[in-house]
């Protein structure tokens, strides 16, 4: 890949989530969103990098904007995240298991080795496996 800006569509396998549809997930904004607990502290910073909330086949992702730096032999990856004011953070974050990226520059699939430094990426994570469930009534 180049370091020219590429729109991709990347799938996160986040495990340890729950698979069913959060309560009120017709989020249209990133400060609407609800970020479950494990969520927060598990991606430091995730409620000020979301870009913005996205529909896609019909269901809602937060849209992340990050730039590749490197990732290392065990899976981590080392990138800049942008936040909402357009300053970018360093963060390491595992690769969760299965991992991949989808491009619309014609290669369907990517690997994380495939990537280079500066290539800057679209991660859309799905709202249903983030949001933190409403309290009962």
């Amino acid at each position: 890949m180049s370091s020219l800006y590429k729109l991709t569509f990347v799938g996160l396998v986040m495990t340890g989530l729950c698979m069913h549809p959060a309560f009120g997930d017709d989020f249209s904004a990133c400060d609407e969103v609800n970020w479950k607990e494990t969520i927060l502290l598990q991606f430091d910073g995730i409620e000020e990098a979301c870009q913005d909330v996205v529909i896609r086949d019909g269901d809602r992702y937060a849209r992340f904007e990050i730039e590749f730096h490197h990732a290392t032999a065990d899976g981590d990856m080392h990138v800049r995240m942008k936040l909402q004011d357009g300053t970018r953070v360093e963060r390491v974050f595992p690769a969760p298991p299965g991992f991949h990226i989808l491009s619309n520059s014609g290669k369907s699939d990517f690997a994380i080795y495939e990537l280079e430094q500066g290539d800057v990426l679209d991660v859309y994570i799905p709202l249903s496996r983030a949001v933190a469930a409403a309290p009962t009534r």
